[in-house]
């Protein structure tokens, strides 16, 4: 990025979004950059964000702060919910019962000695 560069890091949240400025930018999901570090570079009212040498995503900076600034395909190739519960998914599966001895109850008496003189 040379000496020209004068951006800054920023990390992405879990949900691809970055924070700049107290706006939040979401980023196309194809890039992959959830959990990661990218750079923000401001320059004329328009933010370029760069992973490494290459520019995700060009927005017009937004002026108001607390707006969130969803990109249309943030969520591409991610189920939606609705989707999600409509695939049936084993919660667990059966296993036969153990086999369990049985024994006279006076059994357990002798062995723990219960009712002997001490």
């Amino acid at each position: 990025m040379g000496a020209f560069w004068n951006g800054r890091a920023a990390s992405v949240s879990w949900d691809g979004y970055i924070s700049y400025d107290g706006v939040l930018y979401g980023l196309p999901a194809e890039a992959a950059l959830a959990g990661r570090m990218v750079h923000v570079r401001e320059h004329k009212g328009e933010l370029s964000i760069w992973s490494e040498t290459h520019c995700v995503l060009t927005i017009a900076k937004r002026p108001h702060s607390q707006d969130i600034i969803s990109h249309p395909d943030q969520w591409k190739g991610v189920p939606s919910v609705s989707a999600a519960r409509a695939t049936s998914a084993p919660l667990g599966h059966q296993e036969s019962p153990p086999e369990v001895a049985r024994r006279p109850l006076g059994d357990y008496d002798t062995y723990f000695e219960v009712g002997v003189p001490v």
